[in-house]
């Protein structure tokens, strides 16, 4: 059957190239109608896989040596997952590209400044503020001050020059580009490249506890769940919205989960930690505070907790100088990591803790206020917004859209207190309500026994649930109580709580064998259930997004499907 599967597979490829080809310019990848060196390329690859499935077919017996190579169990899952990656990433540039995946255009530009003036040697960016800005009395204030060029928006004003508050990583990682192929990478690139990436650090996570933990599961379903990981709302928001906020979050995702990523691949068959990925851990975990400051705490967390571990699987009895030197490979490059920001900030704001927050030029007023930033009032309004907040089912495609959560709280009589405001959001209940599964941890055993055997004779799959829930809740509780709620935040956690999620999942399907347990075909339909609500309104959502990006600039896709929906039966 896998064999034969196989075989299906180049054949579906080798027609979908084709179609590609003959229909390039009518789907928008071609924007003429003439055939190019493109579109032969594509036409010849699909003959050329179709070849391949006649001659495998046909001719079986002459390729044994091949049809052996790929039953192969690590070929048949790298062929599998390039095509879900290939898929996604098409899905992930249709929605960049908002609908016709040539045009990438409509961002922002900010890593592409802030890279230009690394080329050069400084730390901030080349525009100007202009004379009257630069002297105002008050240039934060957001009526009181003169008028600026637009470009300025969001930038920290300080000194008379203008820097970017968020980490220079993604900055860093373009320079070499910008220098020596003279190209500018603008920031909806780099939101392709980071969630693409995010993508493959789940994917590798998914693969690795299933391999450990749940050896015995389905393929299907562990595509299912990485498609779901790949997908969801955020996510297809974040990719909706290509611009340098969503450039920032997702690289300081990506680091955050790559770091996870190799800690539960330093795990040792005899609870030890390998030296090489705790080293690369604490390279990521130091990447994700240089791009995204607001990881910092849960880098703490993962840091302290990875400590934890060592400490409690050290040789008895326990000794400190052991103990520190296998510190070393992760604390090296973090405490490396923490230096660099912290001579970054200092060097630009004369402060090793200011990241240029308070200096923003925004509808605010940050550097009066910016002790209203997080505050306690904050979070029950926040809890709503990202749990809680339905969204608004419309006539037209998509069918659904999200809600302004400011004016979704004063519609119900809700003062919001000090700076607090809240863009178009759906909460997690309603956009993917398959993250109900990640409850099914609290409920999976005595939770006052696990917790104290944590401490005792910890496990490494407790230990993974550990790292998971606490950099969650870090990140969680820092959204819940910032003054500004936005949809793109919910990235800042997304992966971790849909990993706990499929874990919980696929714990109850483990289960199955149990006498008390529910029949395993109703828990399956309904998790594919959830899954496919779960894609599905992420999907929908994304079109209107942040700003209505992609009906605005391709309102024919949306008038054309509402013709085919409204075409008589």
């Amino acid at each position: 059957m896998a064999d034969i599967n196989t075989r299906v597979i180049f054949l579906i490829d080798g027609l979908g190239c084709i179609l590609l080809a003959v229909f390039a310019h009518e789907i928008g990848l071609d924007p003429t109608p003439n055939w190019g060196t493109g579109r032969f390329g594509l036409l010849v690859s699909g003959s050329l896989l179709i070849c391949i499935f006649l001659a495998w077919s046909f001719f079986t017996s002459g390729a044994q040596r091949f049809s052996g190579y790929i039953k192969s169990e690590t070929t048949k899952n790298l062929f599998a997952l390039i095509h879900l990656w290939g898929i996604i990433f098409l899905v992930y540039a249709w929605f960049v590209t908002y609908g016709n995946f040539t045009t990438w255009d409509h961002t922002t530009r900010y890593y592409t400044q802030l890279a230009d003036a690394f080329g050069k040697g400084h730390l901030y960016v080349d525009l100007k503020p202009g004379k009257a800005l630069a002297e105002a009395a008050d240039p934060y204030h957001p009526t009181d001050r003169p008028p600026f060029n637009d470009e300025l928006w969001d930038m920290s004003l300080y000194k008379g020059r203008l820097f970017l508050y968020w980490g220079p990583v993604p900055a860093l990682l373009i320079v070499p580009v910008q220098l020596f192929l003279t190209k500018r990478i603008t920031d909806n690139y780099l939101v392709f490249f980071f969630f693409a990436a995010l993508l493959i650090v789940n994917s590798l996570i998914i693969l690795k506890l299933q391999r450990r933990f749940f050896r015995d599961l389905p393929a299907w379903i562990v595509l299912i769940s990485m498609t779901l990981i790949g997908l969801i709302l955020p996510v297809s928001w974040s990719l909706s919205t290509p611009n340098v906020y969503e450039a920032a979050i997702g690289a300081g995702q990506f680091f955050l989960l790559g770091g996870i990523y190799f800690i539960i691949s330093a795990l040792e068959p005899d609870g030890t930690l390998n030296k090489k990925y705790l080293f690369l851990a604490g390279v990521f975990w130091s990447c994700t505070v240089g791009s995204r400051a607001i990881n910092v705490f849960s880098v703490i967390f993962l840091a302290a907790l990875t400590s934890l571990w060592i400490a409690k699987r050290s040789a008895k009895p326990f000794r400190w100088p052991e103990f520190f030197r296998a510190l070393v490979p992760l604390f090296l490059p973090l405490i490396l990591g923490a230096l660099l920001i912290g001579w970054y900030n200092w060097a630009r704001f004369d402060s090793p803790f200011e990241f240029g927050l308070r200096y923003q030029i925004t509808i605010f007023n940050l550097n009066k206020d910016m002790d209203l930033v997080f505050r306690p009032e904050y979070f029950f309004l926040n809890t709503y917004i990202y749990i809680f907040q339905p969204f608004q089912v419309i006539p037209k495609f998509p069918f659904i859209q999200p809600m302004i959560g400011s004016a979704t709280l004063n519609q119900h009589g809700i003062v919001t207190p000090f700076l607090y405001a809240a863009g178009p959001a759906t909460g997690l209940l309603f956009c993917a309500p398959f993250l109900a599964f990640s409850l099914t941890h609290l409920f999976s055993g005595n939770m006052k026994s696990r917790i104290g055997r944590f401490f005792n004779n910890p496990q490494p799959y407790d230990f993974i649930l550990c790292l998971l829930a606490g950099s969650f809740l870090m990140n969680f509780l820092y959204i819940l109580l910032c003054f500004f709620g936005q949809m793109r935040y919910l990235v800042d956690v997304i992966s971790q709580i849909t990993l706990l999620a499929i874990l919980g999942y696929w714990q109850i399907l483990s289960r199955k064998r149990d006498a008390n347990f529910i029949h395993p075909k109703a828990v399956v339909f309904l998790a594919n259930s959830l899954v496919v609500c779960s894609i599905g309104a992420s999907l929908l959502l994304a079109l209107t997004g942040e700003a209505n990006r992609m009906l605005t600039l391709n309102p024919a896709l949306f008038d054309w499907v509402n013709s085919v929906l409204s075409m008589p039966k």
